[in-house]
């Protein structure tokens, strides 16, 4: 099931100064997915650059989709020396590649970034904060990006596209669940970077960065190979996911991911006729609730008597 990849890089905003005879910064974006990359014009002398690039295309298999992240590397382009890194972007596509109804939104609680649904695919755009290992945070940048998915039933297919995760143990809020199939789990090991021999040569922006993109490609396979059990047993949502990593030295990194597959629908999308599902139980009707009549007692803290209102009252009047 391939699917197209589609980034445009807007601007950029609080770009830190590179170049201290002007206090200003020159500028340019490398964008990479796979082993594609390109780069856009450089903005010369300003730290709010506007690229206003064109779409970058990229044609990946949904597979990768699934485990490479979108990199999105911010430079300072220097005539007479190696050009400087400002800082780094890691962008998730598997958001973009769950199924979505048409005209639908979401926007994350800072404003930031929205992920929107349409009939020509799925679009994420937003400002995104520009992270450097050694520096920490260094600006943002502006980036359009549209993920267009062709569906395939190929039951040999190697992706899991259309599981979601939830780490949440609890049912999310505004789903219903049909069936609960049992835990499913994965394991994944890798070579470390730290360890490798052109650890010796690199320097240390680079160790980190190899790094993180190692943690991001772990972090994508196991969720992939995840979903594919939970399709193998008629789920489509994992909830209670947990993943972490071990770093084994020498050994290389272990990443384990372990959660419950269900199958989960949206609760104005259930049947209201169908029954629960295996290990879902039924809703129960209870009564409604009458308080208890409350005890008078006395002094001696001894219940009193209470008139029988079945019995006829006769006055004795001596």
């Amino acid at each position: 099931m391939p699917g197209k990849v589609k980034v445009k890089i807007l601007s950029g905003r609080n770009l830190p100064v590179m170049d201290r005879s002007s206090d200003t910064t020159d500028a340019y974006v490398e964008v990479k997915l796979g082993t594609t990359t390109f780069k856009t014009d450089v903005c010369r002398k300003s730290l709010n650059p506007q690229w206003n690039s064109e779409w970058y295309r990229f044609e990946l298999d949904d597979a990768e989709l699934q485990d490479e992240p979108l990199q999105i590397r911010i430079m300072d382009h220097d005539t007479y020396s190696a050009n400087d890194a400002i800082g780094k972007v890691y962008i998730d596509l598997n958001p973009l590649l769950l199924p979505q109804s048409t005209g639908s939104s979401t926007k994350n609680s800072d404003s930031l970034s929205s992920i929107s649904s349409s009939s020509g695919g799925s679009v994420m755009s937003g400002w995104f904060p520009v992270y450097d290992t050694m520096h920490g945070i260094r600006g943002e940048v502006n980036v359009i990006v549209k993920v267009d998915l062709f569906t395939d039933f190929n039951k040999f297919r190697q992706s899991s596209c259309g599981v979601q995760f939830f780490n949440s143990g609890v049912i999310p809020q505004g789903y219903t669940a049909q069936v609960i199939h049992g835990f499913v789990e994965e394991l994944v090991v890798s070579d470390d970077p730290e360890y490798q021999w052109i650890e010796k040569i690199r320097t240390p922006r680079a160790s980190n960065e190899a790094r993180q993109t190692t943690f991001f490609k772990l972090s994508g396979e196991v969720q992939r190979k995840i979903g594919l059990k939970v399709l193998e047993l008629g789920g489509n949502c994992v909830i209670g996911y947990h993943q972490v990593f071990d770093l084994e030295g020498e050994s290389g990194i272990v990443v384990r991911g372990i959660g419950t597959a269900v199958t989960l629908v949206r609760t104005q999308d259930q049947d209201p006729s169908r029954p629960p599902g295996p290990g879902i139980p039924p809703q129960i009707s209870l009564p409604p609730y009458s308080a208890p009549v409350p005890t008078v007692t006395n002094e001696d803290n001894v219940p009193e008597a209470q008139p029988d209102s079945s019995k006829p009252n006769h006055d004795v009047t001596p």
